[in-house]
């Protein structure tokens, strides 16, 4: 039993996620020296140039298991379910990232941009409609990726934090930000991470800075202190079980659209 499921309230997956992941297939992808893990649904829709869901997951489903980043939660699989590609038919990549690895690192960057055009070229995706979205080291590591790599048409970090630099670089990019109130994993506020040997912003200080900015196509979801442990049983950090039930959040990913100009391997 790991560290996570140790902690009261830590989300589980649900009964019926067992069969989403069946429909996921194992794959690698490999860019420089790193390879990882990675699961992906490829839609049955007729319909060609269908859009393409990238899924970050958190730091509690790291490992080379290939399992993981798709089991442990329902988040990851959310947009396989029957009903939603009924109506929105999407290709989804969730990969994993190996120990001492973090998304947020120069080199995973770079390799989550070169799998999503990767997966996107074989599934001869709508390259106007790239996605992104992961929780807590997933969200964290997306807005890192959007800072250098701003291809995707919408973004969505749960329980996410960033480094308070660069902020404008995320203006191009539609950002629903989603997180507890109460989390005390990743604050929502300004808060100290020894990882990053740095002072991290978490999703209500982003959003005051990003609405100060400019930014026009910016929502944020703040849970109440406590709804989290007395509506539904979890921990505070588990933001995304909420997130992974939220209608209004999905379609608003599933309505953004992207100018294309000339997306290619520079990453600009």
């Amino acid at each position: 039993m790991s560290k996570w499921t140790n902690i009261p309230g830590w989300a589980e997956p649900s009964a019926e996620n067992k069969n989403r992941c069946a429909l996921f297939r194992k794959d690698r992808f490999a860019y420089g020296d790193i390879e990882n893990g990675l699961r992906y649904y490829e839609s049955l829709s007729s319909q060609k140039g269908l859009p393409l869901v990238v899924f970050l997951h958190g730091a509690d489903a790291f490992g080379t298991d290939n399992e993981g980043q798709i089991a442990l939660h329902d988040v990851a699989t959310v947009f396989a379910d029957h009903a939603w590609q009924q109506i929105h038919p999407c290709h989804i990549i969730a990969p994993q990232y190996m120990k001492g690895k973090h998304w947020a690192i120069p080199s995973m960057r770079r390799y989550v941009y070169e799998m999503t055009l990767s997966y996107a070229e074989r599934f001869y995706a709508d390259m106007s409609r790239l996605y992104i979205y992961g929780y807590s080291a997933g969200g964290i590591g997306l807005l890192s990726i959007l800072k250098e790599y701003p291809i995707y048409a919408a973004a969505v970090p749960i329980c996410g934090a960033t480094e308070d630099t660069d902020m404008e670089k995320l203006l191009d990019t539609p950002i629903w930000l989603y997180h507890a109130e109460d989390d005390s994993m990743v604050s929502p506020d300004e808060f100290e991470v020894v990882f990053f040997k740095d002072r991290q912003i978490g999703s209500r200080v982003i959003y005051e800075k990003l609405r100060e900015l400019g930014h026009n196509n910016l929502r944020y979801t703040e849970i109440p202190a406590d709804k989290m442990k007395e509506e539904f049983g979890l921990h505070p950090h588990c933001s995304w079980v909420l997130m992974g039930r939220d209608t209004k959040v999905k379609e608003w990913m599933f309505h953004q659209r992207k100018q294309i100009r000339d997306i290619h391997r520079t990453g600009r």
